[in-house]
């Protein structure tokens, strides 16, 4: 008999700290917006990202193209955002419909409301699982407003 209990409202992968993010990609004239919690930054010189995308998202089929992407860093307060980002299919609508967007160097949508956002360029791409990993060199980043970064919290998205 295991010592240790998982439930279906609490596991251990779970408790692992991520921020929470948006993360647009563009591939060619088609762009998609998803929400993300496995963001992380693989290199300080140059600045380098890592991001993952789930197989069963549309997101996933730019993913396997896509030349860029930009990161956005929610901040406190925007579970709305994520919650719109991370529920509404992108086959179905403009996912960005509503938001503030201007376009960053490569084309890719950058949302104004946000912390801060980094536009990448995709210098790798790897399956592993059911995700797509994209590995990609900032090549623009700015800070959008002081304030403190969206931490994931499981009960949040149910």
């Amino acid at each position: 008999m295991p010592m240790f209990k998982e439930s279906e409202d609490r596991r251990a992968e779970w408790e692992i700290p991520s921020g929470v993010f948006v993360v647009s990609l563009l591939d060619g004239d088609r762009t998609n917006g998803y929400a993300a919690g496995w963001v992380v930054r693989v290199s300080e010189v140059p600045v380098m990202i890592q991001v993952a995308v789930w197989d069963e998202n549309y997101s996933y089929e730019l993913a396997q193209a896509c030349t860029h992407f930009s990161v956005h860093i929610l901040e406190e307060g925007q579970q709305d955002v994520a919650r719109h980002f991370g529920r509404t299919c992108g086959r179905d609508c403009d996912k960005f419909e509503g938001y503030a967007v201007i376009p960053g160097v490569s084309g890719v949508p950058v949302l104004e409301d946000c912390l801060a956002h980094l536009e990448c360029e995709v210098a790798s791409r790897q399956v592993f699982g059911d995700h797509i990993v994209l590995v990609g060199k900032a090549i623009e980043k700015g800070i959008h407003r002081e304030g403190k970064a969206l931490i994931y919290n499981y009960q949040d998205y149910q």
